[in-house]
């Protein structure tokens, strides 16, 4: 039995259990561990929950759902709960059997926007739902949360030394984290109540993150006076054992619990508890806890009667509490949880036999394995784009993330000028240069200097054509230099990328690119205060980070020629075949870039919004054919041009179509994600601009097939009149309406798809073999 757990945490009962599993046989370990960020972790969870079941594991075991949140506080909940959905999704997709453990009806502090409904969610799609008493689940009952099964297996004792009894000295012990839940604020006023004659003293020692309630405790502790000792701060796994010798009684005035772990830690260290009357704790032995009714006057009597209490009545509720975590032995409960889980029915076969053939072939075949690692790589950055694109809308209004696509639009439009057509220069000659270090030197340094002049120059010509001269960016020269840093960044990164792609290490590519759209969302949540010029140093923060990284390991897997070459020398060798293919590219890249702008220019940045968040996300879809014909054109070179083309046209469209129609009808829903008015406004666009993806899909294989036999001619022709035709019908079509914008794109990607297949016709299907 191989179980992954989600998540990890300090708390000793994972271990205790899972140490009883693992002499049952059980194979355990720990997700969302992978690098020393939390949020990335998070991130490539569903790729790592597929990577497990790949390897066979079979059964994921979650505790609780705080490790779900992501940074940005309050404004990230609803993302989070978002992301939630999609991780359960993903493990019922995969077949494996899920196993929540309710340690908590409902989280002790809020994690999604609506912690009841992600409850319920998690509730409907458990297979087991493991609680620690009947109280839980009559809770969970009474949030609407009824689980198909259910077991009920008791928390295990925590391991204590062993401490001499209790004496009858009034000492009073609060100790563990701090939160409003725990009600400390009712434990230091009830001591505040105290009459004067009544001997006893309070110790309250945890960490408290709350700075508001660490104030109020604060002020509580001096109302009550010396009786209380104020310990607000981590306190060190050597100190518990002496904290809990030098108290009589350990008071935890709860105001909502589902299970303690405080609790059956006094009781480990024998120590008296004082508890509320409360159902969920009525596990707890009746001989060694005092109960109260709730409420600061009841707590303030329980603590005189508990204070006048002799050393003989201590003392035997010390031995009930030892008695009590005696009995129920982590052999007893590692056994009885094994037997719950290896009862669960086997879980469904991962893919069904048609699919089985095809994860075969990804498995041994290089263009299949590296068509999917560049899509999960499309999965990963669709993932974190969506969430970049969704905090932005939620977080400005839709003239300023109308001005953001703008500028990003533009941002590509002048990359792909500054990339010099090299990228392609990169796939077709790096695994084969005699110098490939040389070469990708080369291929960079013409990017950064040429190209980065080049795209300054159209800087400072087009911005004058924008409304208003453009947004305001918080002066001139600074904008300028920050644009152009981004547009050299992304032209590098992109040759890079070929690189990667090049030398096959694809799964670097990954790697890198998650790692860039994670900074690119930290920052967006970091930079929010500054506006329109933040959330471009946002987006641009992933994008240098991600090419640093590439260059770096790039650097690494290509060997040094036999002596060091001139890199323009190098980078003539190969011109003839990038500057063929640069002006394609260029007109390749204008349908994309320049379609924003032009509704930016002739609807306003508000529509701009509303068609830019619709083009963000059915641009995912795009990714399939794309980085389909970017493998395709890398394999071509090994391999006859034929043979990879059926390949690829029968794997994206066979993973297309199914994505377009999901896209279509959940639409509204996708939208909704980024605000009630991107729903109201851009669903009928998003829909089109989707439905659209099945005829560009063609236009990509057709550009990888022309290119990949150097019909250098052909490959700009086919891009020229699909720019042509794209940037006419929606300039056409754009003054009578948003809709009407979007099927003057679709009526142009259907008439490129048309006059590629003659291109294709003309350049091959004359010839056989096509080579």
């Amino acid at each position: 039995m191989k179980i992954l757990v989600i998540p990890r945490d300090g708390n000793p009962y994972q271990e205790l259990l899972y140490g009883r599993l693992r002499r049952h046989g059980a194979r355990v370990r720990y997700a969302a561990q992978l690098t020393p960020s939390h949020t990335l972790n998070l991130l490539l969870l569903p790729l790592e929950l597929t990577a497990a079941r790949l390897t066979g594991t079979r059964l994921v075991h979650l505790h609780w759902v705080f490790g779900f949140v992501l940074p940005g506080g309050r404004r990230a909940r609803r993302a989070a709960q978002c992301w939630f959905a999609l991780v359960i999704a993903v493990i019922r997709l995969l077949g494996m059997r899920l196993v929540w453990t309710a340690h908590n009806v409902l989280p002790h502090e809020p994690v999604f926007a609506d912690d009841r409904a992600a409850r319920r969610r998690l509730v409907r799609a458990s297979d087991l739902v493991i609680a620690h008493s009947l109280p839980a689940l009559d809770g969970l009952a009474a949030i609407g949360a009824n689980p198909r099964r259910v077991a009920v297996i008791p928390h295990g004792p925590f391991p204590a030394p062993p401490l001499p009894p209790p004496g009858a000295h009034g000492r009073f012990l609060f100790l563990g984290m701090i939160a409003e839940y725990k009600g400390v604020e009712d434990l230091l006023a009830a001591f505040a109540a105290l009459p004067p004659h009544v001997r006893a003293t309070l110790t309250v020692a945890g960490a408290c993150p709350d700075p508001d309630l660490a104030a109020r405790l604060r002020v509580l502790a001096g109302q009550a006076g010396d009786r209380v000792t104020l310990r607000l701060e981590r306190i060190p796994d050597e100190e518990l054992a002496g904290l809990y010798a030098a108290a009589d009684v350990v008071a935890l005035p709860f105001r909502r619990v589902t299970t303690s772990g405080s609790a059956l830690l006094a009781l480990g260290h024998g120590r008296p508890l004082l508890i509320p009357d409360d159902p969920a704790l009525g596990g707890l032995p009746a001989a060694a806890v005092h109960r109260y009714d709730g409420g600061v006057p009841a707590l303030t009597s329980a603590i005189t009667e508990l204070a006048g209490a002799g050393a003989a009545a201590l003392h035997a509720m010390s031995a009930a509490a030892l008695d009590h975590v005696r009995a129920d032995s982590w052999e007893k409960i590692g056994e009885a949880t094994f037997e719950e889980l290896a009862n669960l029915r086997p879980p469904r076969r991962f893919l069904p036999a048609p699919l089985r053939g095809p994860v075969q072939r990804i498995a041994t075949d290089a263009l299949y394995r590296g068509s999917a690692l560049l899509l999960a790589n499309t999965v990963g950055l669709a993932g974190l784009g969506f969430l970049f694109w969704a905090l932005a809308a939620r977080s400005y209004p839709a003239s300023a993330v109308g001005w953001l696509a703008g500028v990003t639009a533009g941002v590509n439009l002048l990359a792909t000028v500054a990339s010099l057509g090299l990228p392609n220069t990169m796939i077709r000659h790096l695994s084969a240069a005699a110098d490939p270090r040389a070469l990708a030197r080369a291929a960079v340094t013409a990017v950064t200097v040429i190209g980065g002049t080049l795209a300054l120059a159209c800087l400072v010509l087009l911005t004058p054509l924008l409304p208003g001269g453009g947004p305001d960016l918080g002066g001139d020269v600074r904008s300028i230099l920050l644009v152009i840093l981004l547009v050299v960044s992304t032209a590098a990164g992109g040759t890079l990328d070929a690189g990667l792609i090049a030398t096959r290490a694809t799964g670097a590519l990954l790697a890198k690119n998650l790692a860039g759209g994670t900074a690119k969302v930290a920052a967006l949540l970091a930079l929010t205060p500054f506006g329109l010029p933040g959330l471009i140093v946002a987006y641009g923060t992933g994008t240098v980070l991600a090419t640093s990284l590439g260059g770096a390991v790039l650097l690494r897997r290509l060997p040094r020629g036999p002596r060091r070459r001139n890199p323009f020398r190098t980078l003539r060798r190969h011109v003839s075949f990038s500057s063929g293919s640069y002006l394609g590219t260029v007109f390749g890249i204008l349908p994309s870039t320049v379609v924003p702008l032009q509704v930016l220019t002739l609807a306003g940045s508000r529509q701009t919004a509303w068609f830019s968040v619709a083009f963000q996300l059915a641009a995912f879809l795009n990714f399939i054919p794309s980085t389909a014909a970017q493998v395709t054109f890398a394999e071509a070179q090994r391999a006859a041009l034929r043979t990879q083309l059926r390949k690829a046209v029968k794997a994206v469209y066979a993973l297309l179509l199914p994505a377009t129609l999901l896209m279509v009808l959940a639409a509204p829903l996708l939208l909704r994600m980024f605000g009630p008015e991107y729903a109201e406004s851009a669903t009928t666009c998003l829909r089109l601009i989707a439905a659209a993806t099945v005829l560009s899909a063609g236009v990509y294989l057709v550009d990888a097939a022309l290119i990949a036999r150097d019909r250098t001619g052909s490959y700009i022709l086919m891009n020229g009149v699909n720019a042509a035709l794209v940037l006419t019908c929606c300039a056409l079509a754009l003054p009578h309406g948003l809709t009407a914008g979007v099927l003057g794109w679709i009526a142009a990607q259907g008439l490129s798809l048309l006059f590629g297949a003659l291109l294709i016709a003309v350049n091959f299907g004359l010839r056989s073999p096509a080579r």
